[in-house]
């Protein structure tokens, strides 16, 4: 019985590392689109520091989805403001980071996969604060709503899923090199 109850908690894992590891290939692959790689590098980020603070986030109690909806509108506008954020890093003389960022501000352009990472992400943050809501409404009243929570696990499944799925095809089409070298303007 003890291995059973352990079981999801492993599948979680795995899922996680092989999500993990897909990005990491992503980030590889996509070495003629700065564009692809600035946002699977940031998603590669993220993730890590999702798998790092998840366990202790979950003993926080509501802070959780506070903590998690934080992490997502964090990559979030990470996506949306590359222009800026790659443009003011160029300006700096940061090791490796200022040239990359130099060839990602040159050839901003963004994706119909970025915003559908962008909408998969709006998606996990109106779950989040649903979420919170809910728990909420069931510490604070006698009213003992089980919508969101029992829903909660598979609708944050399938946006794992389609943001895999969003990545795939970020990254197949930078490999194809369909957002190689589209320059907007220069950085100085």
């Amino acid at each position: 019985m003890d291995i059973v109850s352990n079981f999801p908690v492993d599948i979680n894992h795995l899922i996680n590392s092989t999500i993990w590891v897909l990005l990491l290939f992503s980030v590889i692959a996509s070495g003629k689109s700065p564009t692809v790689r600035w946002i699977v590098s940031c998603i590669l980020i993220a993730r890590t520091l999702d798998v790092i603070v998840y366990p202790w986030s979950l003993t926080t109690g509501s802070w959780f989805y506070i903590i998690i909806s934080l992490q997502d509108l964090a990559l979030l506008l990470a996506i949306l403001f590359r222009f800026q954020i790659t443009n003011n890093l160029s300006n700096n003389n940061i090791w490796i980071i200022s040239s990359f960022s130099r060839k990602c501000a040159r050839e901003f352009k963004l994706t119909s996969n970025e915003i559908m990472y962008i909408l998969i992400l709006s998606m996990s943050i109106f779950i989040n604060i649903a979420s919170l809501i809910e728990r909420g409404i069931r510490k604070l009243t006698e009213y003992n709503p089980m919508f969101i929570y029992n829903a909660f696990e598979p609708s944050k499944w399938v946006l794992t899923l389609l943001s895999v799925m969003a990545i795939c095809s970020l990254t197949i089409d930078a490999l194809r090199g369909y957002y190689a070298d589209k320059r907007v303007e220069k950085v100085s």
